[in-house]
């Protein structure tokens, strides 16, 4: 695994483009949403028209309105999530898309450009496996909410120190993936950590990512987003945290066992430095401690070195398995 990740940006159409796909090529559209009955008509529609063909999907995920009838009038292939979390209904609404060679992931909520799709499938033939449409350089007026702009650009800071990702938007729910991405990174997020998974997805696996600026609009009149931004956020950091430890073992049990060492050196010298004056070792609890994060710190490190092992090898069987 390589220590950074650099994406690179495409520009954004200006014109509608033709149809994408060509022989043996196939797009899908998958939309997740609960309780989007004023706006997943228009977005079904929009998409059907920017790209004729594709299979759209919608995935009610336990909508309490009329959210399905709406997507169904519009022309969609409706499918139900009972379990309610965006993760569930992306992973719900990727096991039915299997068969495109490409797959579209955005929101049902209006908030993304139907037209801005031509643009991301265009990453994916240049050569990308994930195209993400970034929305922190052009927005409308009310589209974010209160600190979720600045909670976006402090986990964008927090992924580039840990991980070396030069991402410009963490959290976009328009996104564009090769086959090949979907059936070699598995998704275990149920909620609004979704997109953060697969960012780190792309991160592990290697895989060549490419961000196209997208225009982001504000929410229609009585939508309502369902991102709630304390819990969703500690989510999300626990995801990141996971990842951490899990892709980057060496560096992180690393730095946990240097913890381990300086408190063993500040305990330990409180012992040595009575026992020099003295002569004998005042505080024997004191000792013990400093024992026991010397302890902990040598058995950090070797657990870092052998995940670290491990972790190479399993990346060495997963490239050899990107080139059959």
């Amino acid at each position: 695994m390589t220590t950074s990740q650099t994406i690179q940006p495409v520009a954004d159409p200006v014109a509608p483009r033709p149809s994408f796909w060509g022989p043996g090529q196939s797009v899908a559209v998958v939309i997740p949403c609960r309780n989007e009955e004023r706006s997943i008509g228009k977005v079904v529609e929009d998409f059907r028209r920017a790209l004729p063909g594709a299979l759209i999907v919608v995935v009610d995920n336990a909508s309490t309105d009329a959210t399905a009838l709406r997507a169904s009038e519009a022309g969609a292939t409706v499918l139900h999530e009972s379990r309610r979390g965006k993760g569930f209904a992306v992973v719900r609404g990727f096991r039915a898309t299997r068969d495109a060679d490409f797959v579209v992931l955005v929101d049902g909520d209006d908030t993304y450009p139907a037209e801005s799709v031509h643009a991301l499938l265009d990453g994916l033939r240049a050569g990308a496996d994930m195209t993400i449409g970034t929305r922190l350089t052009s927005w409308e007026d009310g589209a974010y909410r209160p600190g979720h702009t600045f909670g976006n650009r402090l986990f964008i800071a927090l992924v580039r120190v840990l991980f070396g990702v030069q991402t410009r938007d963490l959290f976009s729910g328009y996104r564009a993936f090769t086959q090949r991405f979907l059936m070699l990174s598995p998704l275990i997020a149920q909620g609004f950590e979704l997109e953060a998974e697969l960012s780190m997805q792309a991160l592990a696996g290697s895989f060549v990512v490419t961000e196209v600026p997208v225009h982001y609009r504000a929410r229609g009149e009585g939508s309502v987003s369902k991102l709630s931004t304390l819990r969703d956020g500690y989510r999300i950091l626990i995801v990141l945290l996971a990842f951490f430890r899990d892709y980057r073992p060496l560096t992180c049990f690393g730095l946990l066992a240097l913890a381990m060492f300086f408190l063993s050196a500040v305990t330990g010298g409180v012992v040595v430095g009575q026992y020099i004056q003295t002569g004998q070792v005042l505080r024997v609890p004191m000792a013990i401690l400093s024992v026991g994060f010397a302890l902990l710190g040598a058995i950090s490190m070797i657990g870092g070195l052998l995940l670290s092992s491990l972790g190479r090898r399993s990346q060495q069987l997963a490239a050899l398995i990107l080139r059959q």
